[in-house]
């Protein structure tokens, strides 16, 4: 599932090639990485490498920030407006990456069961119920995850109509990185709201983990759908859900579906690890800035 590209949504943005600041030189090394990878957004593992990322790039802007010169031109820029927009966009990255956590454990707590139901191998209306309540589960998330990414466009809106008038090169330069790093933030965001919401094509992707479960393999181009960790096991699900119902069940289901289980769960735990990093970088970012709104 391809990643969605935030950033081309922003003005088009060069940091200067001689920048003020040691740390300028970092944040302008990794927003170009970041740059380069965001189309690669398609698994547990890139989503993961693009949270180190992440949480490496804000490390290297709120070194920028800390800079004395940094805190002087976010004072007196327009009377401290670009420290406020500034203030702002944090809450809104906070908010959003906590219900990104809070979703992803409530996530796991719902795989936990499933598994724990299908190892004590008991009957088919309990392992049903799991089911059922998992499926239930991901109805709700999928809400969650549209009402994010309504709050994300709304950010995202507000930080493209922010206009900067200063002809001091300094403010540029922190206007520029501080755009950046929210285009490079907001998207990262999005790709994995809309990747943990996976609405699969059922069709085609229910013939296929049929296919898979049955062991049988297809060389028909058309029969070829690649697959996210969350639609595999929730296309997995529907359809071991819809066997235990027709008491069809069979012992090769259960333990497939207890793998892409395991390899889910795994996931689920290094994208909360992931964003719980992101998080606590974003609340140095935001205490950053809050310090150079008293002093």
């Amino acid at each position: 599932m391809g990643a969605p590209s935030s950033i081309n949504h922003f003005r088009s943005i060069s940091l200067p090639s001689r920048l003020t600041h040691p740390s300028c030189t970092n944040t302008e090394k990794k927003i170009n990485e970041l740059r380069a990878s965001g189309k690669l957004v398609g698994s547990f593992e890139s989503i993961q490498s693009g949270l180190v990322g992440l949480a490496e790039l804000h490390v290297f802007v709120n070194e920028f920030v800390q800079a004395p010169k940094t805190q002087q031109a976010l004072s007196h820029h327009q009377n401290g407006t670009l420290l406020e927009a500034a203030l702002e966009w944090s809450i809104g990255f906070l908010d959003t990456c906590s219900t990104l956590i809070d979703m992803i454990m409530l996530m796991k707590e719902n795989v936990n069961a499933l598994q724990m139901a299908l190892r004590r191998k008991g009957s088919n209306s309990a392992v049903a119920s799991k089911i059922a309540a998992y499926l239930c589960f991901r109805k709700m998330a999928k809400k969650v995850v549209t009402k994010s990414l309504r709050k994300l466009k709304h950010l995202e809106k507000k930080i493209c109509s922010f206009v900067f008038v200063d002809i001091d090169h300094h403010v540029s330069l922190v206007s520029k990185v501080l755009i950046e790093t929210n285009a490079l933030t907001i998207s990262l965001f999005k790709s994995i709201l809309i990747f943990v919401s996976a609405k699969p094509k059922t069709d085609k992707g229910v013939q296929l983990i049929s296919k898979l479960l049955s062991k049988r393999t297809s060389t028909h181009k058309h029969d070829q759908v690649v697959l996210n960790e969350v639609e595999t096991i929730e296309l997995t699900l529907m359809l071991l859900h819809k066997n235990v119902r027709n008491g069809e069940t069979k012992d090769i289901d259960v333990e497939m579906t207890l793998r892409r289980l395991q390899i889910l769960d795994v996931g689920l735990e290094g994208l909360k690890d992931g964003l719980d990093h992101l998080f606590r970088r974003l609340i140095h970012s935001r205490v950053s800035l809050l310090n150079i709104l008293v002093c």
